[in-house]
């Protein structure tokens, strides 16, 4: 009895350990409960035209991060956690450009270099549209219409095996 249940034990702390966290340590698939148990200042996003927030049902309004303020929404499908985003309106190109130079020096120091993406390398580009890959999570960084910087933080699915 003792081994079986050191065995459940282990079990299932190595069940949890696994668990895939996109930001935050929120793990993808968790439902808009345990995503507020984590996150208590996520709240009920606010209603809204449906094409502009399709499958958001928790947002946090005012996030600082690296000096800037991002909206962070919570999406969902089937009420599992999907995605993350942030999203900050800096009001210029510059402000974006240096913001999103900010978070890829962040970013590299945690998942280090991004993969090919539009402006992996460049310097002198106003376009920033930049990915990782960790794991099981992808990250994707971009500068959207000039002045809005998007950080996105996503589960892949696991790799599948063609056997029979």
């Amino acid at each position: 009895m003792k081994k079986f249940l050191l065995c459940l034990t282990w079990l299932l702390s190595t069940a949890g350990a696994s668990a895939q966290a996109l930001w935050q340590d929120v793990p993808v698939g968790a439902t808009p409960a345990e995503v507020q148990a984590l996150m208590p200042q996520a709240q009920p996003a606010p209603a809204g035209p449906p094409s502009s927030k399709e499958g958001v049902q928790l947002e946090i309004p005012a996030h600082e991060l690296l000096g800037a303020r991002f909206k962070v929404s919570f999406v969902f499908q089937a009420d599992r956690l999907q995605r993350i985003t942030l999203l900050a309106n800096t009001g210029s190109a510059r402000e974006a450009r240096a913001l999103g130079q900010r978070l890829t020096t962040s970013l590299r120091s945690s998942y280090g270099l991004e993969m090919s993406t539009k402006s992996r390398g460049s310097t002198s580009s106003a376009t920033i549209d930049r990915q990782w890959t960790f794991r099981r999570t992808s990250v994707h960084l971009q500068v959207v219409d000039e002045t809005f910087v998007q950080l996105e933080y996503s589960g892949l699915a696991p790799a599948r095996s063609n056997r029979l």
